[in-house]
């Protein structure tokens, strides 16, 4: 009986273990397959973020936002601000004042006077907040009131932010509140990018938009005027159509329909307005003009009288010298300049440029008098060319000498969507000895030009007068006293 019990516990066991191990490998077989396990898995494994405040996202919230733990206040525009010395110090314009001898070191409540139109709350609660932050976004249209503020504070990290974007977001909607900001807080790679862009976009694109001319003061004007790297689309008269629709914009009333044309056929002023009490405030960009560039062409002169705001007396001189210039070379006294410093160049030369809108061959001429010289210019794919063209038959006044030289300096000049300029050619100074009907080679064009490509070319095809021929306005002399005697 006993071993009859043992043997059936032993078959019961074997039993019991077989079903356990049958369960067991059903399980993990089951388990192996099963999509919801390997899930869970995953999701036992995944680590789970959560975004945390940095620390100085906290200070900032805590310190600035919520005002705690403040131990100066500081009153700027109307408002209290609760700052905290530790941090407003990273200032200079802070340090000093709570550093030494100054009033304000041990005060608790100390104002600020901003008279500064560009420095707002708004401003002023990015700028100290910055302090309190280790990185700041800006946005462009707030960037001058940043400028003004940082400028104030001394935060030369957050001007040189500011200086960044604005040469990057240089357009004509912000070049000229750029450049008189920049002039006024001692920027001056802006400055440089704002004139840069002006210089290159006054002629060609400017002037099409009156708006924008009535953002440009008299002095900014003259400025460019005078630039030797202005790109002056057409010819030098070209500046003073542009000037024309300048002073219009100015001088127009916001209640009266003009139109520009209509003005100046139906002025008001007899006497040239420029030396009227009205006009004097508008008179120093016209009277930067290159005068003797302006009387190459009968229609230009005729527009001039026409409109009477140059005093004739301001042309005087530039008569005598053009009719000068063209006597000497009738006579061959002159064939053109052989050299000429960089700096009488660009104070002589005539200005003219084109725009190219596609690639292709072109060929054109600047339809103005240039001392019986037919220049051609020429433009293909790779190459800009400069011909003389002289034809026997052609009614233009002719300069006869079999050489003539003639100093050109072109830039060719590819822009971006803001029209900032994205490359930039120059040939430099290059004097041509050209014969009649002679072709030359002026520049190979860089492979990373891009159209529209725009032409400005600086050019001398006459020998420029030495000092002592200078023609000056002749003064007019006091008259002698006679001394009549009569026998008494």
């Amino acid at each position: 009986m006993g071993v009859y019990a043992s043997r059936i516990a032993s078959v019961s066991n074997i039993a019991v273990n077989s079903v356990y191990r049958t369960r067991k490998r059903k399980c993990i077989e089951e388990d192996e397959f099963d999509p919801d396990s390997e899930f869970i898995d995953r999701t036992l494994q995944t680590p789970k973020k959560r975004k945390l405040l940095t620390t100085a996202q906290y200070i900032y919230k805590t310190l600035f936002q919520e005002e705690k733990g403040s131990d100066v206040t500081v009153l700027m525009l109307g408002k209290a601000w609760r700052l905290h010395k530790v941090y407003i110090t990273q200032s200079p314009y802070f340090a000093s004042m709570f550093s030494g001898s100054w009033r304000e070191a041990n005060e608790k409540v100390i104002s600020v006077e901003i008279t500064d139109p560009n420095i707002t709350l708004d401003s002023l609660g990015t700028v100290l907040g910055s302090l309190y932050l280790d990185e700041l976004s800006l946005e462009p249209r707030d960037v001058i009131s940043i400028l003004a503020t940082a400028t104030l504070f001394q935060l030369q990290s957050l001007i040189d932010q500011c200086t960044e974007i604005m040469v990057e977001t240089t357009n004509i909607k912000t070049v000229v509140a750029y450049h008189n900001a920049a002039a006024c807080y001692g920027v001056p790679a802006v400055k440089r990018a704002a004139k840069r862009w002006l210089e290159v976009n006054l002629l060609g694109y400017g002037w099409l938009h009156p708006e924008f001319l009535n953002e440009i003061t008299p002095d900014l004007m003259v400025e460019l005027i005078i630039s030797p790297d202005l790109v002056v689309m057409q010819t030098e008269f070209c500046i003073y159509m542009m000037l024309r629709i300048w002073l219009f914009v100015h001088l127009q009333k916001k209640e009266e329909v003009v139109q520009i044309e209509e003005f100046y056929k139906n002025h008001t002023w007899s006497e040239p307005f420029l030396i009227t009490e009205e006009g004097r405030d508008y008179a120093a960009p016209f009277k930067s003009l290159r005068m003797k560039h302006l009387l190459l062409h009968h229609q230009d002169v005729k527009i001039l009288y026409g409109d009477n705001l140059i005093p004739p007396e301001w042309l005087n001189t530039a008569y005598k010298e053009q009719w000068h210039h063209l006597l000497r070379i009738d006579s061959n006294k002159d064939c053109g300049p052989r050299q000429m410093s960089e700096e009488e160049f660009s104070r002589e030369c005539f200005r003219c440029g084109r725009c190219v809108e596609k690639g292709g061959e072109h060929i054109w001429r600047w339809t103005a008098f240039h001392f019986g010289l037919d220049l051609v210019a020429s433009l293909d794919t790779t190459t800009l060319r400069l011909k003389r063209n002289h034809r026997i038959e052609t009614e233009h006044i002719q300069s006869n000498h079999a050489k003539h030289n003639v100093i050109v300096k072109v830039s060719l000049v590819s822009l971006d969507e803001q029209r900032q300029v994205k490359h930039i050619q120059n040939s430099g100074m290059l004097r041509l000895s050209l014969h009649k009907n002679e072709e030359k080679l002026v520049m190979s064009l860089d492979k990373q030009l891009t159209y529209p490509l725009y032409i400005s070319v600086n050019m001398q095809v006459v020998t420029p007068f030495a000092p002592t021929e200078e023609l000056k306005p002749q003064q007019q002399e006091e008259p002698e006293t006679v001394l009549i005697l009569s026998d008494t």
